[in-house]
């Protein structure tokens, strides 16, 4: 499942199921984005959200790749903005 709405100056987008009980990883992404990657038990992105201004979107686009991949990433990269999420789709655990 895939949706979006605009909330005022705000984007909300959301890829994948995530469940209450899945471990959440936050991204934050400038000064007032963030990404919520949703990994299921065995640590694969199953899911993942974003909320911020509309240039959010270029990161939410990798972020529901991500996901739909079923990758496997450490937390600790997904968590850094340093680290480029163009990168993690190219590399990464998809087992």
């Amino acid at each position: 499942p895939w949706f979006w709405s605009d909330q005022y100056e705000l984007t909300l987008q959301m890829a994948g199921a995530a469940a209450d009980d899945m471990m959440t990883v936050e991204r934050q992404v400038g000064d007032d984005g963030l990404v919520l990657f949703h990994l299921d038990d065995a640590g694969r992105i199953a899911a993942a959200s974003a909320l911020g201004p509309a240039s959010i979107a270029k990161e939410f686009k990798i972020a529901q790749k991500l996901a739909e991949a079923g990758k496997r990433i450490d937390p600790s990269s997904l968590r850094d903005p340093a680290t480029k999420l163009k990168a993690l789709l190219r590399g990464g655990r998809d087992e």
